[in-house]
């Protein structure tokens, strides 16, 4: 087994800094315009559908198998149907709670592969108000299918935090 080099390594618990890369680095060199035109498009219309509850086309952001990590154990859905499935808990759940909009941040890319993009995403979850109520973490794999686009392949939660209130 080789390890990968510190300079390799991405994401706030590797103790990189966090938010918008800088012109240059090793992540703006690897990942063009069109490419951040195109996860930015991607992320907004997974936010739409998941804010408007529409399962088929959060199932569509998705290529099968997809797995999802945690820290405390890993799923693989094999289907559109199964991520419909997975998503209308979680849906209803953030509605209850008031989570009315969502909004994201990329945080962090890199291309690994030509067809592959590994995407580092803040999501903040706000109430009707448009108050910040809750910040998540993510991290996606995706890659590119021909005739469809990017589509997620790997989810990693990274946890997130309530916002407090004033």
């Amino acid at each position: 087994m080789t390890r990968a080099s510190p300079a390799g390594r991405t994401g706030e618990r590797d103790g990189r800094p966090q938010g918008k890369p800088v012109e240059g680095s090793e992540i703006t060199k690897c990942v063009d315009a069109t490419t951040r035109a195109q996860l930015g498009a991607f992320f907004d219309r997974f936010a739409a559908a998941f804010v408007g509850g529409d399962l088929p086309a959060l199932a569509g952001c998705y290529v099968t198998p997809v797995v999802f990590v945690t820290e405390w154990d890993s799923t693989t859905l094999d289907s559109a149907h199964a991520i419909a499935e997975g998503f209308r808990h979680v849906v209803s759940e953030h509605r209850s709670r008031g989570l009315v909009s969502l909004s994201h941040r990329i945080e962090t890319v890199s291309k690994p592969a030509p067809r592959l993009v590994e995407v580092g995403i803040r999501w903040t979850f706000n109430d009707s108000a448009g108050h910040a109520m809750l910040h998540d973490r993510y991290r996606y794999l995706l890659r590119l299918v021909d005739d469809e686009g990017l589509r997620i392949n790997v989810v990693v939660v990274l946890g997130g935090a309530a916002v407090p209130t004033p």
